[in-house]
């Protein structure tokens, strides 16, 4: 009698045995051809990750167009590194030190300027002339501090009001945007910054915008190449010690790794450039992957128990664990692919990257693994754990107490979950550019510093087209200005603003024997404004365009996050409208710094309202799938739990939801989905086996929980490692992930048999 086909998963697995050595030299040279698209994109163009407001929070359009075409007139504003000089003695030491910085800095060829108090100027009435004179250079030192001091020009912008505290800004080339251009410069100019001998107790601290983004770029690289080695190396131990061979221990870490290294080189030999979410993709990879490489080494290790050969041992295993590999695989890939709606370009790149990267993942494990296993030979395959083991006394008392009571199991983990949820409810969205950092950092200090005897480095401005060239000189458009003005300095978070009707009353001041009111009349205004323009007065280059026509109010806020700048936004648009009612001009408020704030907050709204749909494109895979809807309905109920238990978390860390943690919601829902697939699809398996529920989830316990119980802890120590890192971002990323595979374990093993008994003793009635 013939024997019937063998399915083509069965034969697979029986080929790449069989052929293992000709497998072995094609998962060799793919890996080589990868690696080689990698290396030459990143010696072509540097390391392709980016952390620009533009690559991360602002998509192509209207604010972003008519925001580079202010820039076009007055120049980009978020490109000034800042160096922040406290305790500045006043003496001829302190003041030679600074002039060297200032000269140092200004001297290197990718900065266009460096303002400062060095070459800050002042107005200064002299025997009844008008003249402007750089304080440093022409007055006594403790004299010119002082003067710089009062200047409505630099008080908070570039010196504190008691003149201990000074900034240097300095104005890289607008050309610089990518990080992989950006970072030299930064550096460089840290690094000459560093090289001046300070006087002694005077402390120099470098930030701004671009500091900060070149400054977490590098560290979100540093960590991925720290901790992805170290999670693997300890994975290695912890699954070396469980399976009790060296090899198979490894094995799955290999073929992890080696899939990481294909999705990193198809990602990025492909043009792909990683941001401040994507760049966890290889960690992803790794944790995603090391589960299925577990649960599939496990169902090998069980057929060579049976006493199968390991041609079609490999073959019996390819065939049971390519449906819940490929279900774990294209649910979490699907559900990332759902990101592609998203309005924030961020989150569509994080969806793209991290599904193409699951299904690289996929094919990964499912041919390399399979490739190393067969040159283990059979009898260095360890049998499975004995049912008198602890892990099976242990199991074995969750099994009874769910099966005894699964209305109370379910009733418990529900309250739990609910406390959870309770607890987290006061969670908001509010972002902040300081969220990257510990409190205390070097960085975190600065900006504090800035803000408490400077102005901050976040810019905003209001941007108002006049008409005509004429349009400023009109005392009623001045005064309109003002008035703007004025609403501006009058929020809590703005430290400092300037604009042209500033710099006319203070001109006006000058000329007028101390009256601070602005000119009454346009010919005394354009008269007064000639006048210090002759007397090399204080440019209007930032708050003027070179026709007159276009006017700006700059201003530096406090980084307050995204819960104070967009109310306060909202606020100042009303008072703009209002101030300019009878009149056809429209001011706008702008800037990188507050389409960041706006971008950020989108981001977090965005990718939690993903979440819906995650569950939606989840739901409906596995209706498909499974050919069941009650079973994937029962499948998707306790992955909410985990989505609980993360927001719980960041109640009890008193932490607000951010762009740096939010993403952990998406990992919680990819994660838990995974080892819930693999005991759904052994319990349709079991019971097709057996007739009796209890026995068919007593089976599945056994069969699919020791790897579940392995995966879970495994990915809650690997986690775990994430959060040392010197960046929040990765520290909660690891902390919040940790908790989500820990209630993943307690859906898994808890809330999902409960129903799935509970669902039995319904159908039974």
């Amino acid at each position: 009698m013939s024997q019937p086909p063998l399915h083509p998963l069965d034969r697979l697995g029986r080929a790449l045995v069989r052929h293992r050595g000709i497998a072995l030299a094609l998962v060799l040279a793919f890996t080589a051809l990868t690696q080689v698209a990698l290396g030459l994109r990143v010696w072509r163009d540097g390391v392709p990750v980016d952390f620009t407001p533009q690559a991360l929070f602002i998509d192509k359009g209207e604010e972003i167009d008519a925001l580079r075409a202010i820039e076009d007139t007055f120049g980009r504003e978020d490109n000034d590194v800042i160096f922040v000089v406290d305790n500045l003695p006043p003496t001829a030491a302190g003041v030679a030190a600074l002039i060297e910085l200032h000269d140092k800095l200004a001297a290197h060829p990718m900065v266009e300027r460096v303002d400062s108090p060095v070459s800050a100027s002042v107005l200064v009435d002299e025997d009844g002339a008008l003249m402007s004179i750089q304080p440093l250079r022409d007055r006594p030192p403790e004299d010119a501090l002082t003067l710089l001091a009062e200047a409505t020009a630099t008080r908070k912008l570039l010196i504190s009001a008691d003149a201990r505290t000074v900034a240097l800004r300095v104005r890289l080339s607008g050309d610089l945007d990518r990080v992989a251009e950006l970072a030299p410069q930064v550096h460089a100019v840290e690094d000459l910054a560093q090289s001046v001998t300070l006087p002694a107790g005077v402390s120099l601290h470098p930030t701004g915008v671009p500091y900060v983004r070149t400054e977490v770029t590098d560290q979100m690289v540093s960590d991925q190449a720290r901790f992805v080695p170290l999670v693997g190396l300890m994975f290695g131990l912890s699954i070396t010690v469980l399976f009790r061979r060296l090899f198979l221990g490894l094995a799955p870490l290999v073929a992890v790794a080696v899939a990481d290294f294909w999705a990193l080189g198809i990602l990025i030999g492909g043009g792909a450039t990683l941001n401040v979410l994507s760049i966890l993709v290889p960690t992803l990879v790794l944790v995603i992957g090391v589960a299925d490489g577990i649960h599939l080494t496990a169902r090998y290790r069980e057929e060579i128990e049976r006493g199968l050969a390991p041609e079609p041992a490999m073959g019996r295993t390819l065939r049971a664990m390519t449906l819940p590999c490929f279900l774990t695989t294209f649910t979490t890939g699907a559900g990332f692919v759902s990101l592609l709606v998203a309005d924030t370009t961020v989150i569509r790149n994080f969806g793209v990257h991290s599904a193409v990267a699951m299904v690289v993942c996929f094919f990964g494990v499912m041919t390399v693994l399979p490739t190393l296993l067969a040159w283990i030979p059979p009898d260095k395959v360890p049998a499975p754990p004995s049912r008198s083991a602890w892990s099976s006394h242990a199991l074995d008392a969750v099994d009874k107490v769910v099966a005894r009571r699964p209305l109370v199991v379910l009733v418990m983990c529900l309250l739990v979950a609910g406390s959870f949820g309770a607890i987290g409810s006061g969670v908001r969205a509010n972002s902040h550019l300081l969220e990257m950092y510990r409190d205390g950092a070097p960085t975190y200090t600065a900006i504090k510093l800035s803000e408490a005897q400077l102005s901050g480095v976040i810019p905003i401005f209001f941007h108002i087209d006049g008409g005509s060239p004429d349009a400023w000189k009109d005392p009623e458009q001045l005064a309109r200005l003002d008035a703007l003005e004025q609403a501006m300095s009058a929020e809590e978070h703005v430290l400092w603003t300037t604009s042209l009707a500033a710099y006319v009353r203070e001109l006006h001041t000058t000329l007028s024997d101390g009256s601070t009111r602005l000119p009454d009349s346009q010919p005394t205004v354009a008269q007064e404004l000639l006048v210090g323009e002759l007397a090399g007065g204080a440019p209007t280059a930032g708050v003027l365009s070179e026709d007159g026509q276009q006017a700006r109010i700059m201003a530096l806020v406090a980084d307050a996050g995204g819960r104070e700048l967009l109310p306060m936004r909202d606020r100042l648009n009303e008072e703009a409208n209002q101030i300019f009612s009878d009149t056809d001009l429209s001011p706008r408020l702008t800037g990188d710094g507050l389409l960041a704030a706006v971008g950020i907050h989108g981001l977090i709204t965005d990718l939690l309202s993903s979440l819906a749909l995650m569950f939606v494109v989840i739901l409906a895979t596995l209706s498909l799938l499974l050919r069941d809807l009650r079973l994937a309905l029962i499948a998707c109920v306790p992955n909410a739990i985990p989505l609980l238990f993360t927001l719980g978390t960041l109640g009890l860390m008193g932490a607000d939801l951010q762009a740096s943690n939010v993403v952990s919601f998406t990992v919680a829902v990819g994660l838990a989905v995974d080892d819930t697939i693999h005991f759904i699809v052994r319990f349709q398996a079991e019971q097709r086996e057996r007739t009796n529920i209890t026995e068919a989830i007593h089976a599945t316990f056994h069969g699919a929980g020791r790897p579940i119980v392995l995966t879970s802890m495994l990915l809650v120590a690997g986690f775990g490692v994430l959060s040392m890192s010197d960046l929040t971002s990765t520290r909660h990323f690891g902390l919040l992930s940790s908790v989500t595979m820990v209630a993943a374990l307690v859906g898994d093993l808890l809330f999902l048999p409960a129903l799935l008994h509970l669902e039995a003793r319904l159908q039974a009635r």
